[in-house]
């Protein structure tokens, strides 16, 4: 048992704790008791996840994402942070309204509420969908480290859903780069046939923790209310960053920096919703 892969990952996340401005390799591979090739190959690996980042000098430090893992679940604080500006989203446009956590290649939906109007999209808490395919991903996707994409990317097999499922991988980068740029995603009809979703990402430290959307028939997105309902995600997305900021009751570990990512890694003020006409 000692002998396996997990266990020396394991093993090197430990040492990496007692020194959080970083240590070497050497020290890591002498205290470990591994040998500096296997050493550098494991952490390599654990970099790639997202779990350690190198940083001057060559040493390994853990990131955010290590304290992550020790911390309150990430759906409760998410769901602490978001549910009443979900539930006045979701009244204010009469749409159904998403929040959702990316769980491998997969969404994980936390929060569904139902539009009450005949035409809708339904989903249910815990159920999934891919994250190319879906506002809610390409919302997470977007902001995420180069390595935690990278990994993503190496670990998904892209399905066309629908005729008009994108799975072009080059494309999907260049959508993902306009989603940081606009501060929303957009996905028409590529997850389901006549249905189009509004995404915003919910970030921490300019982390993306999850993200939001509303669901509506194509048929209702349409000029000036497609972009009433961009406005509204938008601001509800960012209200609940403003109150995931207030929640913080600690700082991170002194040498830690915060991950860097495609998006600015800034907290935007909270903005009003807009009201439909």
């Amino acid at each position: 048992m000692e002998s396996t892969s997990l266990v020396k990952a394991l093993a090197l996340l430990e040492a990496t704790a007692a020194q959080p401005e970083g240590r070497s390799l050497a020290a890591l591979a002498a205290e470990v008791a591994l040998a500096k090739p296997t050493a550098h190959r494991i952490l390599k690996t654990l970099s790639t996840l997202g779990y350690l980042e190198r940083g001057e000098h060559g040493v390994y430090r853990q990131t955010p994402r290590v304290q992550r893992l020790v911390s309150n679940r990430v759906s409760d604080r998410l769901l602490a942070a978001s549910e009443s500006i979900l539930r006045q989203l979701h009244i204010t446009t009469q749409e159904t309204v998403n929040m959702a956590a990316l769980r491998a290649d997969q969404i994980v939906y936390l929060l569904v509420l139902e539009s009450t109007q005949p035409l809708r999209r339904v989903a249910t808490p815990t159920s999934t969908d891919p994250f190319y395919s879906t506002a809610l991903g390409r919302a997470i996707a977007a902001h995420l480290p180069g390595n935690e994409y990278a990994a993503l990317l190496k670990h998904s097999k892209f399905i066309q859903r629908t005729p008009h499922t994108n799975i072009d991988r080059t494309l999907l980068n260049d959508i993902l780069v306009e989603v940081v740029r606009e501060g929303y995603s957009l996905e028409v009809d590529e997850n389901d046939v006549g249905v189009t979703c509004i995404g915003a990402p919910l970030l921490e430290l300019g982390y993306p923790l999850g993200a939001i959307s509303i669901s509506v028939p194509t048929a209702r997105a349409t000029g000036d209310a497609l972009s009433r309902l961009i406005d509204n995600v938008r601001g509800a997305a960012s209200q609940i960053n403003h109150n995931l900021l207030l929640a913080r009751t600690s700082v991170e570990p002194p040498g830690l920096t915060p991950l860097v990512n495609r998006a600015t890694g800034s907290v935007a003020s909270p903005a009003p919703l807009s009201e439909p006409h």
